[in-house]
């Protein structure tokens, strides 16, 4: 019963330590984080995102059922595994809720970002609450956590972690990798042994889905053992030895993986041959790269981030001569780490921990040599040892109130600094143009940044300047990969298909093609050509073949049902339209190509009940219209012919109907029904 007495309290009792504190902790963060990320949520697509979601297919779903998250995960297969699903699966869910509106997207890596930060939290705090910490820590261990949580939050490095859409990738690993280092943690605490082998459990899962997320998640055994070691057990000798004897058990799992992932390590170095530097190169300038790492995260000024970066690749140990002095100094970072390890373990970890997280991505891997989002996971505990200093200090001077609330102040003017830098960098993220400018005016030499302002102008009618960057871009010729070179030709390619300049679309799209077999739209778009010059069986042969390394891809399914009909092999069109149809429920063309290979076979009414279906799903395409007039005339139905003949008024306008016609009509190599133009026009007379 409620009552007065009782203070209308529920009649519910549970204990739950720390309650006020925890509650504290999510309503703070998502309050500041919020308010530092409100400007991200109508960020326009960019870079990757248009490869990865807005032109992938495979995320793409019309239904949620089995066979279409099937068809989702088989569309992700790369070298024989499945790569970064989890991502996939949910872009695929934030297409099937809104399509391709950029605010559930954004709405959901800010969620991920959120729930990263508040594991993070928990992590932290129950970390510095461990018997090995209680003594030095216990007293601090709130202010520690929440302090080092705000500082990694509101970073503005990790900008490109949540605002660029494509890279929930990074966000999704680092949030499910905290997550189960917390499960680790709370598994080798707790003394209910049943509770212990749930907890192991769910590490494992939480494990199992970050490396489903990113594949650098693969050192998260390392860094439980290592964890263990330094925080749990102890550093001594004893545990030493068997450390490496557990190590063993890890490192044969990330060699595992490693092999199953790539299909053999030898395919990881056959990959060198798309990058302008090589294995030796990558390893030398790597060094570089993480020290300049470290700078962006601890003097993260607007005009030190961006994008894409252009760091000079190192050639050998003294060219240049910051390498040497990069690896002496990461050598000495790591000795000294080991060297005060026994006294001040949770330093020596957080310090560790960086370091071990970015082995994959700054190794040996033939990856680009610099991304800020590789800093998000790496970075989680860097900041612990910044906030245990701070509350040192104000605690140092305790004595004198003034100088404590100074202390205090100046840590709230660098969370706000932070906070303000990053709102401003979601700011710049919010359009292409902005975004590419941007990088533009603090890498002018750089290619990449210059092609893609080109593409963003050609989208918004600016041709001329579109073609302007994109010559700037081949002129610079510092794209930092074949890769980006050949997406240029690309480029170039689309802009001359689309001014209807085939010859030099063809030479840039093969261009682009024996670099990039892979991005689809090269061979589809030089299928075309083949079509448009009536090299029919040459388009065949090329979609046949892309077929086989993507048997799954509905634009490829169309196409080659397309060059099938207009070779006149009409029973094979009608499958692989039909196999279209299975794959994109929603497409067109299949209605289409079957409505005209049933007027073919003179089955008048299922060409018209077909190209009827074709309109429904594209009522303002002009083809189904003058199909229909034509079909309708055929029948003698006079009182739809009387409809479609209203509608070829209305889609012509001001146009002479035999202008409309021979414009509709123009690549008609490239259409699966080419209207009838005396028949038309005769038709058109004789109702009038």
């Amino acid at each position: 019963m409620l009552t007065k007495e009782n203070g209308f309290t529920l009649p519910i009792r549970w204990k739950f330590p720390d309650a006020n504190k925890y509650v504290f902790a999510f309503i703070s963060l998502f309050i500041i984080l919020i308010a530092v990320y409100s400007n991200s949520f109508s960020g326009e697509w960019h870079f990757d995102d248009l490869h990865n979601i807005v032109n992938n297919p495979n995320i793409q779903l019309q239904a949620f059922s089995w066979m279409e998250i099937k068809s989702l995960v088989s569309g992700l297969i790369q070298g024989g595994s499945v790569s970064r699903s989890l991502p996939f699966l949910s872009f695929a869910l934030n297409f099937a809720i809104s399509g391709h509106d950029v605010f559930g997207f954004h709405l959901l890596n800010f969620l991920i970002h959120f729930l990263a930060s508040f594991i993070l939290f928990l992590f932290i705090y129950n970390t510095l609450k461990l018997p090995l910490l209680r003594e030095r820590y216990a007293m601090i261990a709130y202010p520690v956590a929440l302090l080092a949580t705000f500082f990694w939050a509101v970073h503005p490095v990790f900008v490109t972690s949540v605002t660029y859409i494509v890279q929930r990738m990074t966000s999704m690993t680092g949030m499910f990798y905290i997550l189960s280092m917390y499960f680790y943690l709370k598994a080798r605490t707790t003394e209910k042994t049943g509770f212990a082998i749930i907890l192991f459990i769910c590490c494992a899962l939480a494990g199992f889905a970050a490396f489903l997320s990113k594949e650098n998640s693969v050192m998260l055994p390392i860094c439980l053992v290592t964890f263990d070691l330094f925080l749990i057990q102890g550093i001594s000798k004893e545990n030493l030895k068997k450390f490496i004897k557990i190590l063993v058990l890890p490192l044969l799992l990330i060699f595992t993986l490693g092999l199953i992932y790539t299909g053999g390590f030898s395919n990881v170095f056959n990959s060198y041959e798309v990058r302008d530097f090589t294995l030796t190169q990558r390893l030398l300038t790597e060094p570089r790269v993480i020290l300049f790492y470290l700078s962006l995260l601890f003097y993260p000024i607007n005009s030190r981030l961006t994008l894409l970066y252009d760091i000079e690749v190192s050639q050998s140990l003294f060219a240049p001569w910051t390498t040497v002095a990069a690896i002496l100094a990461i050598l000495l970072i790591i000795g000294f780490v080991f060297y005060i390890a026994r006294k001040r373990p949770l330093i020596s970890f957080c310090i560790l921990f960086y370091f071990l997280n970015h082995v994959i991505e700054g190794s040996f891997v033939p990856l680009e040599l610099i991304y800020e989002h590789r800093n998000y996971l790496p970075a989680m505990l860097l900041f612990v040892p910044v906030a245990e200093f701070i509350v040192f200090v104000i605690d140092l001077f305790s004595y004198k109130k003034l100088l404590q609330w100074a202390c205090a102040i100046c840590v709230i003017i660098i969370l706000f600094g932070l906070g303000d830098i990053t709102y401003r960098r979601n700011a710049i993220f919010r359009h292409d143009d902005s975004l590419w400018l941007d990088n533009i005016a603090k890498y002018p030499n750089l290619s990449r940044p210059h092609a893609n302002l080109g593409s963003t102008y050609i989208y918004c009618g600016l041709k001329e300047k579109g073609v302007a960057e994109y010559e700037k871009a081949e002129s610079l010729n510092n794209f930092v990969s074949n890769n980006a070179l050949a997406m240029n030709d690309h480029n170039f390619g689309l802009y001359y298909f689309n001014e209807g300049q085939y010859d030099k679309a063809l030479h840039y799209f093969e261009k682009s093609y024996s670099v990039m077999k892979n991005h689809l739209s090269n061979p589809v778009h030089i299928a075309k050509i083949k079509l448009l010059n009536g090299k029919i069986a040459e388009a065949g042969h090329l979609i046949e073949a892309t077929l086989r390394r993507h048997p799954h891809n509905p634009e490829l399914l169309d196409l080659f049902s397309v060059i099938l009909f207009k070779a006149g092999l009409f029973a094979q069109a009608d499958e692989f339209a039909k196999k279209t149809h299975l794959k994109k429920p929603a497409a067109p063309n299949p209605f289409m190509i079957r409505a005209e290979i049933a007027r073919k076979e003179g089955n008048s009414q299922s060409a018209i009940r077909l190209w009827k279906l074709y309109k429904n799903i594209a009522p303002l395409s002009p083809y189904a219209n003058l199909a229909l007039i034509e079909l309708y005339d055929q029948t003698k139905d006079q009182e739809r012919l009387a409809e479609e003949l209203a509608r070829l008024a209305c889609f012509k306008e001001n146009q002479s109907l035999k202008n409309y016609l021979t414009e509709l009509s123009k690549d008609k190599n490239l259409l699966v029904h080419v209207p009838d133009m005396k028949k038309i026009i005769g038709i058109a007379g004789k109702m009038e």
